[in-house]
């Protein structure tokens, strides 16, 4: 039984996407919504859902709000909201789920999924993910996040600054650090480029993402070495855009 409570000022939103997972989503469910924040923090507690479809913006409190004044987090949530570059990209890190409106079904059915499975994996993983969530909006610059690594052993927070690299193996991608063992997670090389382009990894392979400050140099055959003494393929097609951002990150850094 899915728990879920829609949090959406406007009104329109919430028939929709209420009538959406009555009608696309097959898991049996129970369903409240409530039409702003200061209603939210009445229902949780008695509620108590294991699902939050919040919406990101909303007057007087809005959805990161409301999680600051909620004591403990004993639910997952998947955020609904318009496009924000910012709220984005730390709800990203932190690996939770956000759909963009309008809707898509697909899009819902999707994260409803990966509700199911995250909460019979480990009930427990979702506060810590939420708690990392709130670390990096306090933070003054998106330089300053933690990725949040959900793998078999636990979860994991990183600084990207520490990862040299990540390589992709299928639906694996395999992480190695500074200073740290390496780690495997369960998500796509392209979902870790999409999150740390804007941190100085470039993809030099289509199993290939690097961050550029370890590297030491491309060579003529066309391979990248890291500082670490690992020698990695670029492929032909990415050879000059790879020299092209080594060479931006050697001119910002002489």
């Amino acid at each position: 039984m899915i728990k879920i409570l829609i949090i959406d000022d406007e009104a329109a939103a919430v028939k929709m996407l209420k009538l959406l997972i009555e009608k696309h989503i097959p898991y049996e469910k129970l369903i409240r919504t409530c039409a702003s924040g200061e209603e939210a923090l009445k229902v949780i507690p008695a509620y108590k859902p294991s699902l939050l479809m919040l919406d990101i913006e909303m007057p007087n409190i809005n959805g990161f709000d409301l999680l600051d004044k909620i004591q403990a987090w004993n639910f997952d949530i998947i955020f609904t909201t318009a496009y924000d570059k910012y709220a984005i990209k730390a709800i990203r890190f932190s690996v939770l789920d956000y759909l963009l409106k309008p809707i898509d079904i697909a899009d819902l059915q999707q994260a409803i999924y990966r509700h199911v499975i995250k909460q019979k994996a480990d009930p427990f993983v979702s506060p810590q993910l939420i708690q990392n969530l709130m670390r990096n909006l306090k933070q003054h610059s998106p330089q300053d996040f933690k990725l949040a690594l959900s793998t078999n052993k636990g979860v994991f927070f990183a600084d990207p600054a520490e990862i040299i690299r990540c390589e992709g193996d299928d639906n694996y991608s395999h992480f190695y650090f500074a200073n740290e063992k390496p780690l495997v997670v369960s998500r796509t090389l392209k979902e870790y480029d999409e999150i740390l382009q804007d941190h100085g990894f470039i993809r030099i392979h289509k199993s290939h993402l690097v961050n550029v400050k370890y590297v030491s140099q491309i060579d003529r055959a066309g391979s990248v070495w890291l500082r670490n003494g690992t020698i990695l393929p670029v492929s032909r097609r990415r050879k000059n855009e790879v020299l092209q951002e080594l060479s931006k990150y050697s001119k910002h850094h002489s």
